[in-house]
């Protein structure tokens, strides 16, 4: 009897290593979960970073042109300046310009309002499309004032 007691106290049953193994693995199965996530939304945060370089770029382009001849809007069917939103359908045909970065194809649009004869308001909006085909842009507004004639 005693020597019964003694191989009952030696190791772990059968039942729990395998319980033991089974938290385990749902543990691990948690992480990769978390990180695919992750990955994920980089991705996400990079297309939004490209949208805003590229918004940003824009803008700085009608920052060095000059006033009299160069600040004008692209084409009207890829905004409505009602509702201050990009038309998604007409994109493709009436972006200002587009560019792809990274395998994500990037359409520009953008509105310039003539507020008074010298000062103008510059709306650029920046769109693209995810894996979904669900659109998203970012939008940036800016001022520019004729000041020194440039």
């Amino acid at each position: 009897m005693a020597g019964y007691r003694l191989r009952r106290k030696e190791g772990f049953s059968l039942v729990e290593v395998l319980v033991a193994l089974t938290i385990l693995s749902v543990g691990l199965l948690a992480l990769a979960v978390f990180q695919v996530t992750a990955i994920k939304g980089n991705a996400i945060a990079s297309k939004w970073t490209v949208a805003t370089q590229l918004s940003q770029d824009r803008l700085e382009r009608f920052r060095h042109t000059a006033w009299d001849n160069g600040i004008l809007s692209s084409d009207a069917n890829g905004f409505d300046t009602g509702t201050m939103q990009p038309r998604y359908a007409n994109l493709p045909s009436a972006a200002g310009d587009n560019t792809t970065v990274r395998g994500t194809l990037f359409y520009r649009v953008w509105y310039v309002n003539n507020v008074s004869t010298t000062l103008r308001t510059i709306t650029v909006w920046t769109c693209w499309r995810d894996e979904l085909s669900n659109w998203h842009s970012v939008m940036l507004v800016t001022q520019r004032a004729n000041v020194g004639g440039m």
